[in-house]
């Protein structure tokens, strides 16, 4: 039950990366620092999954997706917000 539990919690964190649809705009000045706050978000919850997966032995269908579509937002967020900014 325990790691039941644990695997719909990487699951349910996939969701929340896509409330910055409704907050991020790109003329905002505070653009940049609302997308690194997400980044970070996605990044600790790819961390977490990757934990579970790696460390705690769950293979389950959750935490495959949350490692999958945690690591689509990461790379989508660092290749076509902050990095583009910061150069």
């Amino acid at each position: 039950m325990k790691s039941k539990i644990l695997s719909i919690i990487s699951f349910i964190t996939i969701f929340v990366p896509i409330t910055m649809l409704f907050v991020w705009k790109p003329t905002d000045p505070n653009a940049t620092t609302i997308a690194i706050g997400y980044c970070i978000f996605i990044a600790i919850s790819f961390l977490y999954a990757l934990f579970l997966f790696c460390k705690v032995h769950l293979r389950d269908i959750y935490i495959k997706i949350g490692l999958i579509v945690n690591a689509l937002y990461l790379l989508g967020v660092l290749g076509l917000v902050v990095l583009p900014r910061l150069f």
